[in-house]
């Protein structure tokens, strides 16, 4: 049960991961690039992507890896 729970978590993490990494905020073209304010946005928004899919991959994995323990903990 361990063993399971552990490959579940590693795996939502991962696939967390992919689907964060492959929705990263970018600048469109028709926006300019050297603006120092479209940039602070850019970066800020990027922050915040990478802080709440980070929340999202850790929180159930580390639950699950918790519920794996407490399952198969011997008394």
């Amino acid at each position: 049960m361990r063993l399971a729970t552990v490959l579940l978590g590693c795996a939502w993490s991962a696939a967390v991961a992919w689907y964060g990494w492959t929705t990263l905020p970018q600048l469109p073209l028709d926006v300019s690039a050297s603006d120092p304010a479209t940039l602070d946005a850019l970066n800020s928004a990027r922050v915040m992507h990478g802080a709440t899919f980070a929340a999202i991959a850790l929180v159930p994995a580390a639950v699950l890896f918790w519920l794996g323990g407490r399952l198969t903990r011997k008394t």
